[in-house]
């Protein structure tokens, strides 16, 4: 609160130095927004199932974000429609308040920008790979602190974060509570970001969380154009935990202190599909499905299937998709990825998966997405189980 008074008083006395900057901030202002009917269905064999259906979507304002001081506020909401059946379990509404609904200030913050550098303060939406947005859903995750990022040096962007609390995507409350357990003094965050070699981006970024776990993670992606219509890509992550505190849990599925995951893939881009083969193998016993909030960003990952659980797994995990010719209504894509999971913990669960969608884009700001998966278990008692979702959207 402190840094967001000094901000408000800077505002307040350059407004006041030039009525012009004020007028310009609101007048070249933007809004945005979208309409999101979200349909969702667990279908989980000799259990209850979950179903329900949502319309929601948000609207956001910005002022003009070309000045050197800019803010942003945006909403988010979603509520049901027609009938459900164990709606929590959709992750579509406020599951704090068992409703059916959801309405959230996802973003407010004040920002300024400085030669290359640039500072925010409030609530905001991020793109990290243990704190993210999570944009499965109707409504995202959203973090409440201040953000420094400078991309001062050359094909070098650097961010420093400092996070205080944590709204989830099914809640409205901001708390000191994070997807992997409570936290009492925030969240730090470092990364560095260089691209100053060739097809080579080099990622590392560094968390620290006192009551909760410390984590490390590295990524490296290698891009090679071989010709005008084929694309190469490689890549290696690595994800370390360590140092738990007093409110870690070495078990949990979401991120622990004992989380030791390697990571590749190799990949083609041609002029109508893409193909590519990831690998990743857990050695500790921590999961990282959603790290600090959101999703954890490894390279196998799907829909619902993952190879970010605990107790050791090793995934294989082969993607595909393809783009069907545009028709005079659209184009669309069409996509198949195949998961195969092995632990190496007896505590953990094997299983295969077959992932499919199909995503048309009628027009650039309206879309129809289709969603299927299914988790066949292997030798334990847990449930094989399908997952359905169909999303129209339209961005406006």
């Amino acid at each position: 609160m402190k840094f967001l008074i000094i901000i408000v008083a800077l505002s307040l006395r350059i407004f006041a130095q030039n009525d012009t900057i004020l007028s310009d901030a609101f007048t070249k202002g933007t809004f945005l927004g979208n309409i999101t009917l979200f349909s969702y269905n667990i279908d989980t064999k000799n259990q209850e199932n979950a179903y329900a259906s949502s319309l929601g979507g948000f609207l956001k304002y910005s002022t003009d974000e070309s000045s050197p001081l800019f803010a942003s506020v945006r909403f988010h909401q979603s509520s049901s429609i027609g009938p459900n059946e164990n709606k929590e379990k959709t992750q579509l509404f406020n599951n704090d308040k068992d409703a059916s609904n959801l309405t959230t200030l996802s973003e407010a913050f004040l920002a300024y920008r400085y030669k290359g550098r640039v500072f925010k303060i409030g609530n905001m939406m991020l793109n990290t790979p243990m704190m993210n947005d999570d944009t499965t859903r109707i409504v995202p995750w959203s973090y409440q602190g201040a953000t420094f990022t400078s991309e001062r040096l050359a094909d070098t962007k650097i961010q420093i974060y400092h996070i205080t609390q944590i709204r989830a995507n099914t809640s409205d409350e901001y708390k000191r509570e994070s997807a992997s357990g409570k936290f009492d003094d925030g969240i730090s965050m470092l990364g560095i970001t260089y691209e100053g070699i060739n097809e080579i981006s080099i990622q590392s970024y560094y968390y620290h969380a006192p009551s909760l776990y410390n984590t490390f993670i590295g990524q490296i992606d290698y891009r090679y154009v071989a010709s005008e219509d084929f694309l190469f890509c490689y890549g290696v992550q690595y994800f370390n935990s360590s140092d738990g505190g007093k409110y870690n849990d070495t078990l949990s599925r979401h991120g622990g202190d004992d989380i030791d995951l390697l990571a590749f893939k190799v990949g083609v881009d041609g002029p109508k599909y893409n193909v590519t083969l990831n690998y990743s193998q857990n050695f500790g016993l921590s999961g990282i499905v959603k790290g600090y909030g959101g999703l954890a960003k490894v390279f196998t990952t799907s829909m619902v299937a993952n190879g970010r659980g605990n107790f050791k797994p090793e995934t294989w995990m082969l993607k595909t998709r393809f783009d069907i010719d545009p028709l005079d209504y659209g184009q669309s894509e069409f996509a198949i990825w195949l998961t195969n999971t092995r632990v190496h913990d007896s505590r953990g669960e094997d299983f295969d998966a077959f992932y499919s969608h199909i995503r048309h884009y009628f027009n650039a700001n309206t879309s129809l997405y289709i969603r299927f998966e299914a988790i066949d278990y292997h030798d334990t008692p847990k449930n094989d189980v399908n997952y359905l979702r169909i999303i129209a959207s339209f961005n406006f």
